[in-house]
């Protein structure tokens, strides 16, 4: 009886919201990998889980307008690997830095004359006025062990704006 309650236990807890800070204030620029290289994004074990919620505060900058915050999920396709802190929390793994070596966008795809064409998402928060925050939330459906989050603002080059993400698993 007692392995079938610790069994129960265990199971359940799978199935409870996870949440961390994966971009905190963190200041934007043109592009990915100068808002935050691969190797310094928090990865999200998201094993058990198969939906992700992105709970965002993009703050323009002073003196900036129209300008957008974009934002993509990079899930893990690559081998299992053994130095993670399973199951929920932040794992730094240098073993799997590298955008596009064995991390893709989440997408979609047409398909056309037998032809798939895939299309990457990008969840996109527009600020409109100079120093506003900006808050947006957007649910995904995912089948990744692992994800990470990268951002970067377009039309700005001065008086760069701000992102937050929490970053909640289930």
């Amino acid at each position: 009886m007692l392995q079938e309650e610790t069994f129960l236990k265990h199971d359940m807890s799978k199935n409870k919201v996870k949440s961390i800070k994966v971009l905190d204030g963190t200041t934007l620029e043109s592009t990915e990998a100068a808002t935050q290289t691969a190797t310094s994004r928090v990865i999200v074990d998201s094993y058990f889980s198969d939906k992700l919620n992105l709970s965002c505060i993009y703050t323009t900058g002073a003196g900036e307008t129209n300008n957008t915050c974009s934002i993509t999920v990079w899930g893990y396709i690559g081998d299992k690997s053994e130095d993670n802190n399973y199951p929920y929390d932040g794992t730094r793994n240098g073993s799997i830095a590298a955008d596009e070596d064995n991390w893709i966008q989440l997408g979609t795809y047409a398909v056309s004359s037998g032809t798939a064409t895939f299309t990457a998402t990008t969840f996109n928060i527009v600020g409109a006025s100079a120093a506003t925050a900006y808050d947006a939330q957007f649910l995904i459906d995912i089948l990744f062990s692992k994800i990470r989050i990268a951002a970067s603002e377009s039309g700005v080059a001065t008086n760069k704006g701000t992102l937050t993400v929490v970053a909640s698993v289930q």
